[in-house]
């Protein structure tokens, strides 16, 4: 008895999507953990060489709700305790540096305004009751540095409401 003819499968075209998906997964995975750079002689590169040290943004202006009133002594009771006034420490608690100022107020400056930034949770003085500059409460302060004091003008919260100075516990 003769043997039917044997089928053959049919001859599949063979895909390189695998190879493929394998050398683009290592190129990325190269570049997004630095590889790329390495390469390309950035090895030294730290994160101080990235950061800035131009002024900080600040957001436009939002109207206060009131006025601001300064208490013309600390004697005549408007002064509750634990809230800034002149003479008491205060902190910036705001997550970034903050610009110390000239003069109140920070629309239409020149960059020759800014005298110095206050650091995250960097412990100031209060110097003198507030001022209403760009619908913002500014109070003068003087920072503390090895180079020697800063005295200058910061806003109390931005405009959006973010507070910068609280009173140091």
């Amino acid at each position: 008895m003769q043997q039917p003819p044997a089928i053959s499968e049919p001859k599949v075209p063979r895909s390189f999507f695998w190879l493929a998906f394998a050398i683009s997964f290592v190129l990325l995975a190269g570049a997004s953990c630095g590889g790329v750079a390495l390469l390309a002689g950035f090895g030294d590169l730290s994160l101080s060489d990235l950061q800035s040290n131009d002024p900080v943004w600040t957001p436009p202006p939002a109207p206060l709700p009131a006025d601001i009133t300064v208490p013309a002594t600390v004697a005549d009771g408007n002064v509750q305790p634990g809230r800034l006034q002149p003479g008491t420490q205060a902190r910036n608690v705001a997550a970034s540096r903050v610009n110390i100022r000239r003069t109140p107020g920070y629309l239409g400056k020149v960059d020759g305004d800014i005298v110095g930034q206050m650091e995250q949770g960097a412990t100031v003085t209060i110097l003198e009751w507030p001022q209403s500059a760009d619908q913002l409460a500014w109070w003068y302060i003087r920072l503390d540095t090895p180079a020697g004091p800063v005295e200058g003008w910061v806003a109390e919260s931005t405009a959006s409401g973010v507070i910068i100075l609280a009173p140091e516990q």
